[in-house]
């Protein structure tokens, strides 16, 4: 009894001194990494998914992006509370669960797309007077621009190109920093005009048309791209907008190529996707 009571004396002071044993390992470390891991990959595809649509002319679209990634941790929310219910081995991963289900709820929500009718990308450099949609992001190249009578300036060029539908939509706008006079527009025009068409004989294009829409410059063309398999001829139609602003002329290209012959509408859209600056949302 003494032995055991020397014994129950020591262990009283190892407790004393070290505390109370420790609680058998827990693995909740494990679901804190999991529900970190499963936000940080929801933040990064909602930054991606406005990147791609909004960057860098409207960042301001973000608002709109903001139902997407509600719905998608509502979603998550209530898979966390439910799961549970139907499978207990998830009782003390609710968090971790909801985590995740938030994560897989954005990628099917972004797929389906249910808060926007119909997406597009806007082209809108500062200081341009005009901003143009695009179906889709186009690639942005650096390039160099200038009218007649004027210094060269650095401009971005929107590429955009659909190789299943044959078609090459392009925009940029060159800043002439300062307004022009409207008793300089006839002439600015000519230029831009005479421009243009330099452009089209550079590409080789057999022009059909060129003409003037108020401070618009129009011009359609054609010019050959060889034979098909078929050994059908093709050509590749061209149309151009030259937009005349205040202080800014944006130029608008779509190409698509076809079978001779073919009755090939295109571009109309792109080109009616013009608006004011300002006034596109």
């Amino acid at each position: 009894q003494g032995a055991q009571r020397r014994r129950a004396a020591a262990s009283l002071s190892e407790v004393a001194i070290f505390g109370p044993p420790l609680p058998p390992i827990s693995f909740r470390p494990r679901r804190a990494a999991v529900v970190i891991g499963a936000l940080a990959a929801l933040a990064l595809l909602f930054g991606l998914h406005v990147y791609h649509w909004h960057a860098p002319y409207r960042l301001e679209g973000i608002v709109g992006e903001l139902p997407l990634l509600a719905s998608a941790l509502v979603a998550g929310g209530i898979a966390g509370l439910a799961l549970p219910r139907f499978w207990p081995r998830l009782a003390r991963a609710r968090t971790a669960t909801g985590a995740l289900a938030a994560l897989v709820a954005f990628v099917a929500l972004q797929a389906a797309d249910p808060f926007v009718a119909r997406r597009d990308w806007r082209y809108a450099p500062e200081d341009c007077d005009f901003a143009v949609a695009f179906p889709r992001r186009p690639e942005i190249v650096a390039g160099e621009a200038r009218l007649a009578g004027m210094r060269m300036k650095t401009v971005t060029r929107a590429l955009l190109t659909d190789v299943g539908a044959a078609t090459t939509l392009s925009a940029e706008c060159l800043d002439f920093e300062r307004a022009i006079a409207d008793a300089d527009k006839d002439a600015v025009l000519a230029a831009i005009e005479a421009q243009l068409k330099a452009a089209a004989a550079r590409l080789r294009l057999k022009l059909e048309r060129v003409a003037r829409e108020g401070d618009t410059v129009v011009l359609a063309g054609f010019s050959d791209e060889g034979r098909n398999a078929a050994n059908e001829p093709l050509l590749r139609h061209a149309e151009a907008r030259a937009m005349l602003g205040q202080k800014s002329l944006l130029v608008l290209w779509a190409w698509k190529i076809g079978r001779a012959g073919e009755s090939m509408p295109f571009g109309g859209e792109f080109f009616a996707g013009v608006r004011r600056a300002r006034t596109l949302h």
